[in-house]
């Protein structure tokens, strides 16, 4: 027998007979077996896989969804009624947390209007026992007496605004406008400049960014107010670099020592020995008033050291952000 070469496939062989004759024939190759990849089980089995793959995509995005709607509702947490409630789709155990949270921000919004409607009625009724009090008092007849009764007077009514003022949630929210920032610290300046302080404006001649004017105006006031109770001479910095703008309200006062930078920014707390209240000092309630404004604008306050000494009270805005309320 006689093997020839194999032609694209195809063997070819020969058988000589006893007699000398040839007998020749042609042998095709059988299909080949199929390859690892190329099986039906491979097939299946890596679409299975692709389904599965995507389907489990598919159930992360449906839960990450509404958790992402959950971040975004408590960062812009709010109790003026303007924050719109929580989608309640997805899966049941999401549409339950989704309630859950609805009902809560409902109770704590009903909780907080009560409290200034409350707040508000003892400052009605607490104003006029105070203006009867102080008008008996200008018939004292010992001088020294009816001026401290006269101080004290002026003290619970100035407590019982500053109160208000911080606590005050349902008020009328001031829209958003472009304000001349350098222009509103001038005229702050100009201000306790006429009541006899010295107070100094150091930044540009105009500096333009989305604000409260009024709100600002109030928080900026609160600070030089704090800031010339203990310092004999202060100065307003303004700094806009890029997409911020820095408020520095500087004094040369004794300062607040680091331990207690972060409790000053409290409702109601006051400094160290030197800041202690008396007639001429306040209730606690400049700083943390300032700083709801700062918060309320998408900023921060913060409290830096002066060298040699003194307090520097810190206000950081965004010179365009969407300004937000403070919860």
């Amino acid at each position: 027998m006689i093997a020839l070469a194999p032609n694209f496939g195809v063997h070819r062989v020969a058988v000589e007979l006893p007699d000398g004759s040839v007998i020749a024939g042609r042998v095709e190759q059988g299909p080949h077996p199929p390859r690892f990849w190329g099986g039906p089980w491979m097939i299946t089995l890596l679409f299975a896989l692709i389904s599965v793959t995507m389907l489990g995509l598919w159930a992360a995005y449906a839960l990450a969804a509404p958790l992402s709607s959950f971040a975004r509702a408590a960062e812009n947490f709010s109790l003026d009624g303007t924050a719109d409630p929580l989608p309640e789709r997805g899966p049941e155990e999401i549409r339950s947390v989704a309630r859950a949270l609805n009902r809560m921000h409902e109770r704590i919004a009903r909780l907080m209007s009560d409290r200034t409607r409350m707040l508000a009625a003892i400052s009605h009724d607490l104003r006029t026992p105070i203006t009867r009090l102080r008008l008996r008092a200008e018939f004292i007849e010992d001088e020294g007496n009816r001026r401290r009764m006269l101080i004290d007077l002026d003290q619970m009514r100035s407590m019982l605004e500053s109160v208000l003022s911080l606590l005050r949630n349902d008020r009328k929210i001031e829209a958003v406008t472009l304000v001349d920032i350098a222009s509103t610290l001038q005229v702050i300046a100009d201000q306790f400049g006429d009541m006899g302080h010295a107070v100094h404006y150091d930044g540009p001649a105009s500096a333009t960014a989305a604000a409260r004017p009024d709100d600002l105006h109030r928080g900026v006031t609160n600070l030089v107010e704090n800031a010339v109770r203990f310092g004999a001479e202060v100065t307003i910095r303004l700094d806009v670099s890029g997409t911020r703008l820095v408020i520095d309200v500087e004094d040369d006062g004794p300062g607040i020592s680091d331990a207690r930078k972060q409790e000053m920014l409290e409702p109601f707390a006051r400094g160290d020995d030197a800041r202690t209240m008396d007639e001429h000092t306040g209730f606690g309630l400049g700083l943390s008033i300032a700083r709801a404004i700062a918060i309320a604008h998408g900023g921060e306050l913060s409290l830096h050291d002066r060298a040699p000494h003194g307090l520097i009270v810190r206000m950081q805005l965004p010179v365009w952000q969407q300004p937000r309320r403070a919860a």
